[in-house]
Order: structure tokens, then sequence, then C-alpha cells
């Protein structure tokens, strides 16, 4: 792989994982409030989750991203999107279900004391 075609990778895969962080981090901030009842939790929830899907993607392009050859920029380009999507993805993932496991306890909890 040539060095512009791996920078090129690099930086269509912060643009990807940029983007969907952009879009989740208002829905997701005021999740994070509800759950930590305090701004510091929430915003270190929320950095966590950032660098986690960040650094994911990353290492799956670092790691998969030079199996293409490096006549087809083509392929190598469908190649870094579909690691970045699944680094995204992975995020996401992991901390939807934490978060829904939180979500799931709190709602439990007040049916538990009523039906005490």
């Amino acid at each position: 792989m040539n060095i512009e075609l791996f920078l090129t990778s690099l930086a269509i895969t912060l643009a990807v994982v940029g983007t969907a962080l952009i879009y989740l981090r208002s829905i997701t901030r005021r999740v994070l409030m509800e759950l930590c009842a305090s701004d510091a939790g929430a915003e270190f929830w929320l950095r966590t989750a950032d660098v986690l899907a960040l650094a994911g993607s990353l290492i799956l392009v670092i790691a998969f991203g030079g199996a293409a050859s490096a006549s087809d920029a083509v392929m190598q380009m469908r190649l870094t999107l579909g690691l970045a999507l699944a680094g995204v993805f992975i995020a996401v993932v992991l901390v939807s279900s934490n978060v829904w496991r939180n979500v799931a306890a709190s709602a439990a909890t007040p049916a538990a004391k009523e039906a005490t």
C-alpha cells in the first residue's frame, strides 16, 4: 500500500467515525445525564465512547486495511469504509448494551418498590 492510499484510508476512517459521533452526541449526552445524574459522569462516558469508536475503527483499518492490492484504490476505499463502519457498529453495540442494562435496572427498581 502506498502512503497516499494509507493516509486517505485513515482520513476516511476519521471522517466516517467523526460523523457518527457527531450524530449520536446530543442524544447520548442526554441519556448519560439521566443515568449519571451529573455532567462530569456523563462527559466521562461520552468521551470514553468517542475514544472507543475512534481507536477501534483505526485499529481495524490499520490491521486489516492493507488487504486490497495497491493498484485497486476503489477496493481499498471500500474495505476502509467497511472496516470503519464495523468499528462504529461495535462501539455503538457496546455502549448501547451497557446503557440498556442500566435503563432496564432503573426501570425495574421502582416497579419492585411498588410491589412491596
